[in-house]
């Protein structure tokens, strides 16, 4: 008896230093905040609200170069993020897939990028809360590929069956680094949803010193007919006053199709950090929500308190 306990111990110990000789690397991080949103158009709501979240991140390296990383985060008690991407050896680009939540690439890695200082222009009052004439793209289940070099970056994703009762979801996105422009960046996007809604965008951004514009149109082609083709503009400008203050202002127009007039989105934001805690501020203000002129205006109020652990 005593010898069987032995040889078990033995073997357990040789299992967990052949384990850990091979075993990568794992950290921790989180995050907790307090939010107030003031809403025109909210009346006895509570205002009020906390967030919390637990991260980790898991990232090795395979005997031919080959890198990996997974990611899981814990949000309010529920596992709602998680991926995992292989990094391939020589330069030859990466791999991610997406479990939950999130774009593997294409689209997702040039769908927005007008600066800002905290929140888009769109956040809280939009109906659909992404400003830019978006469409159903899947965010579960999706394979992304991206390759960088020479200030180029492509990409591409890809969901076989975004819903049982869709079709795939195919999308890619390119952003290119201006040679001989320093700050200059163009960007393009196109593809289409599991609705076989044709989305394409394009934009531009430069950076000068301490602040960044940037100026980015998208349309949508939905298959149900040009009659409800939507399409919109979003450009802004923020500021690094210092390394821990920032503000930012942007506008957003969205054309529904409609016989109604177009969203304006307009918005204005700041942040300011102190050490492991941020404080953001964001102040917005939509016409004609979801492109109806007879809708009431509606004006946020956003004040964040979060910290980083």
């Amino acid at each position: 008896m005593n010898k069987l306990h032995k040889v078990g111990l033995t073997a357990l110990a040789t299992s967990l230093v052949a384990s850990s000789a091979y075993a990568g690397d794992l950290s921790v991080s989180g995050g907790a905040s307090i939010s107030y949103t003031g809403l025109s158009n909210a009346a006895g709501t509570s205002p009020w609200g906390m967030g919390n979240s637990v991260a980790f991140n898991g990232s090795g390296e395979l005997d031919n170069g080959t890198t990996f990383a997974a990611y899981w985060e814990l949000d309010d008690d529920v596992m709602d993020d998680y991926n995992m991407t292989f990094g391939l050896p020589n330069d030859m680009g990466s791999i991610k897939f997406i479990g939950a939540s999130g774009l593997a690439g294409g689209l997702s890695t040039v769908n927005n990028i007008v600066p800002t200082a905290y929140t888009a222009v769109f956040e809280t009052t939009d109906s659909d809360d992404n400003g830019v004439a978006t469409s159903t793209l899947a965010t579960n289940a999706q394979w992304g590929y991206t390759w960088t070099g020479n200030g180029l970056t492509a990409s591409v994703a890809y969901n076989k069956t975004p819903a049982v009762t869709e079709n795939s979801a195919t999308h890619w996105g390119v952003s290119y680094d201006v040679d001989g422009m320093e700050g200059l960046k163009i960007v393009a996007g196109m593809g289409s949803d599991g609705q076989e809604n044709d989305i394409e965008t394009y934009g531009l951004s430069y950076t000068f010193g301490n602040i960044t514009g940037a100026y980015q149109a998208t349309e949508i082609k939905l298959a149900s007919g040009s009659a409800n083709d939507e399409s919109g503009t979003h450009y802004g400008i923020s500021m690094v006053v210092n390394d821990d203050f920032s503000i930012s202002a942007g506008k957003q127009e969205t054309d529904f199709g409609t016989a109604g007039g177009d969203e304006e989105n307009t918005g204005y934001s700041a942040s300011y950090t102190m050490g492991g805690m941020t404080i953001g501020y964001t102040f917005n203000e939509v016409k004609n929500p979801a492109g109806s002129t007879t809708a009431d205006d509606i004006e946020a109020s956003i004040v964040n308190l979060s910290f980083a652990f």
